[in-house]
């Protein structure tokens, strides 16, 4: 007659089932790939998804544990000692008071100039009048 797998009409039963077995492990890979894709690049904070602070977690802390030539090499930007990492802050920390300090003399110029502007536009429309009184 035929083996096991046969049914009546001859065909394999287990060939649909491979079908669907093959299928289904192509589309989980292919699922598994992008959400591996898309929890790195939500690590390295190029994406951001409401739960998967576990994997930003996870690569921060190992990046503690790895030799900084390491990843200088594999980022190419160069990984700060603490002191200079102090330094850069107080340096930021002192220019942005400058710029604090700067943006308020800005203001205050441009206040004058907008309070000489408008003294200017009350002249011109008194001399207007004026010229109109004497015509």
């Amino acid at each position: 007659m035929g083996s096991d797998n046969d049914d009546a009409s001859g065909k394999r039963k287990g060939r649909k089932v491979w079908l669907f077995v093959k299928n289904a492990s192509m589309a989980l890979t292919v699922f598994m790939f992008f959400l591996t894709v898309i929890l790195v690049l939500d690590a390295y904070k190029f994406v951001s998804i409401r739960h998967a602070k576990f994997a930003r977690k996870k690569v921060l802390t190992s990046l503690q544990y790895m030799d900084p030539a390491l990843i200088e090499a594999h980022t190419g930007m160069k990984v700060l000692t603490n002191e200079e990492f102090e330094s850069l802050n107080s340096e930021l920390e002192e220019t942005r008071s400058k710029i604090r300090e700067m943006n308020g003399q800005v203001q205050q110029k441009y206040s004058s100039v907008l309070k000489a502007q408008m003294d200017l536009q009350n002249m011109k429309s008194e001399i207007e009048e004026l010229k109109k009184v004497a015509a």
